[in-house]
Order: structure tokens, then sequence, then C-alpha cells
């Protein structure tokens, strides 16, 4: 499972929760989506944080991402 916390235009965190990989790709693909320069406090996989940054550059980030590292 994945949990993406951000901090919102107004400097609220806000948490969502994917099931699985190909969920929060989906989510991050789609026509609406996150504003680039939100802040990711943290990208968390199976409770391990594996993200800090901006929504920006986590798309990339996660094309390249290997759960097998993780387990």
């Amino acid at each position: 499972m994945f949990q993406l916390t951000y901090l919102d235009s107004y400097q609220v965190e806000r948490t969502l929760s994917y099931q699985d990989y190909d969920e929060l790709m989906l989510s991050l693909s789609g026509c609406v989506t996150l504003p680039d320069f939100y802040e990711v406090t943290s990208l968390s996989y199976q409770d391990k944080i594996i993200y800090r940054g901006y929504i920006g550059d986590l798309y990339r980030f996660l094309t390249t991402f290997d759960v097998k590292k993780i387990n």
C-alpha cells in the first residue's frame, strides 16, 4: 500500500492512500491531478518512506522505483 502525504496551497497536510503501484500511477497520469508545486512530505510504501520532494518530480521517480529493493 502506498500513502502520499503532501502540503496543499494553504499549507494543510493532506494524505491519499493507494492500494497498489498501478492505482498510484493512474492517479498521477490523469487530466485532473495535483499541481506540480505541491510539496510531498512523504510517500511511503508499506510504512517505509521512499520519496520526499515535489509532485512534479514524483512521476519520474516512480517510473524508476523498484519495489523489490524495499522488501
